[in-house]
């Protein structure tokens, strides 16, 4: 098999197994809400809202639409700096810790799942060699 062969296979194969779909729910608590609501649980002291637009590397305007979203469902609550009125500083709410820990239990029962049902050395050796494979790309 020519190595063009063999790199047919593999997208092939890597269709049919779809690793992708495996993890988006995973991935989606990485993005938007999920992804705030994360930072701010992981955060050590005040969160600005325009640090939240630059370690997520959107607009401040994206950011305000988020947060608007997230304040109307009781995650986060917003107030003016006491240093610099014109900063927002953003805090998780009671509701939001409760289903930032929801979800944390929620990611440890799956993958708990994933280790009694694929194994615990397949998965780690999955790991190993997604690490590789990513390293390998980014060259």
């Amino acid at each position: 098999m020519t190595k063009r062969e063999e790199a047919m296979a593999v997208l092939d194969q890597l269709r049919t197994c779809a690793p992708r779909d495996l993890f988006a729910r995973l991935d989606e608590l990485h993005k938007g809400t999920g992804f705030l609501l994360g930072y701010l649980d992981m955060a050590d002291g005040v969160v600005y809202a325009g640090d939240l637009a630059k370690e997520m590397d959107v607009s401040t305007a994206r950011i305000a639409a988020i947060l608007n979203k997230m304040e109307k469902s009781g995650f986060i609550q917003r107030r003016a700096s006491q240093e610099d009125a014109r900063k927002t500083v953003v805090t998780l709410t009671k509701l939001g810790r409760a289903w930032i820990q929801k979800t944390k239990e929620q990611a440890l029962d799956q993958t708990e799942l994933l280790l009694e049902r694929a194994g615990s050395d397949d998965v780690w050796q999955f790991i190993r060699l997604s690490r590789k494979i990513k390293a390998a790309m980014e060259k």
